[in-house]
């Protein structure tokens, strides 16, 4: 789980959980501001794409455009769900690159 870089708080799943539609959020116990570390975010851009993987799957194998959805939804919320586990934090925006 994301921790404050400025108090040490450790954040709640349900508080990183708002860092998934931007890359900066206020420490629920400080209020000073944090940002997605870059290696977050490039780890979060590349769990994005396992979303392809059941494309490729599919094709292969000549499934049902259905069977593909339903791959690419369970995949997605999986995502989702388990995306605040693995951020970092930091006090400044680091660059991407």
């Amino acid at each position: 789980m994301p921790t404050c870089q400025n108090c040490g708080y450790i954040w709640r799943w349900k508080e990183a959980m708002r860092l998934i539609y931007r890359s900066k959020a206020a420490c629920p116990n400080c209020n000073t501001k944090q940002f997605l570390s870059a290696k977050a975010r490039k780890r979060s851009s590349y769990t994005s794409m396992l979303v392809v993987i059941p494309l490729a799957i599919t094709t292969i194998y000549n499934l049902s455009l259905w069977l593909y959805l339903g791959f690419s939804f369970a995949i997605l919320v999986l995502i989702l769900l388990l995306s605040p586990f693995y951020y970092t934090l930091s006090n400044e925006e680091e660059p991407l690159w």
